[in-house]
């Protein structure tokens, strides 16, 4: 599975805070899906796109793990 998350540069967002967000994610979603691929960037909107999950559920499933991780945001300290 891959998945990308676009998040748009006027949100003034650190690199540093951007590689704690992927580690979080990778630790939420490896033991569930362990070919996991994952790519923050900074872009003109704020975005996420997967790929390579057959139901929709799953891709359910993954979108709820990211919006649980960006709303539990221990990870950023």
């Amino acid at each position: 599975m891959r998945v990308e998350i676009m998040i748009d540069k006027e949100q003034k967002i650190s690199q540093g805070t951007l590689a704690a967000l992927e580690c979080e994610l990778y630790k939420n979603l490896l033991p569930i899906y362990p070919k996991t691929s994952i790519r923050i960037r900074k872009g003109s909107a704020n975005g996420v796109e997967l790929s390579g999950l057959k139901l929709d559920e799953e891709k359910k499933d993954v979108m709820d793990i990211l919006q649980a991780v960006w709303q539990y945001d221990s990870w950023q300290h």
